[in-house]
């Protein structure tokens, strides 16, 4: 009896993650804004989705510079399309070239892997690694918050 309810959830889990998964592209960093010693920078980043059901975002893990960071992702990528993500990274301002390389976490298309998610029986992922193009200031999206807002630039209190 066990043995037949750990199959009833192994076999889902297992096709839940077969599959194309989607693919992440690191395009540029553009500086937005220097304050003190430290320098914000907008990640862009395409998603390619190439299934035929839209793909939900759940969240970016992203190792910058030899900073960890970690983003709540609030998009849904439509059936085969890309979207393009705008992500606040801040580094130290000594920093010259850096690499970046993470993971985006997502809920496999369709009514079982919904549920197979929400139980935390499957977190389907796909990393990513490369070292963005740096631009000119101004030539990306501002970064934005969950809620739409923009993140707070205010130096530290000392």
């Amino acid at each position: 009896m066990r043995l037949t309810a750990l199959r009833a959830i192994a076999v889902p889990a297992l096709l839940a993650a077969c599959g194309t998964a989607p693919r992440v592209e690191i395009v540029e960093a553009v500086p937005m804004a220097t304050i003190g010693t430290e320098q914000e920078w907008a990640l862009v980043l395409r998603v390619h989705n190439p299934k035929d059901a839209q793909l939900v975002l759940d969240g970016w893990t992203l190792d910058a510079g030899g900073r960890r960071i970690e983003w709540v992702a609030t998009r849904t990528v439509p059936p085969r399309e890309m979207i393009q993500e705008s992500l606040p990274v801040v580094l130290p301002s000594s920093v010259g070239a850096w690499s970046v390389s993470g993971e985006l976490s997502y809920v496999a298309p369709g009514r079982l892997n919904d549920i197979l998610f929400d139980s935390g029986f499957s977190r389907p992922s796909v990393s990513f690694a490369g070292t963005p193009t740096i631009k000119a200031a101004g030539s990306a999206p501002a970064p934005t918050a969950v809620d739409g807002t923009m993140p707070d630039l205010k130096a530290p209190a000392r």
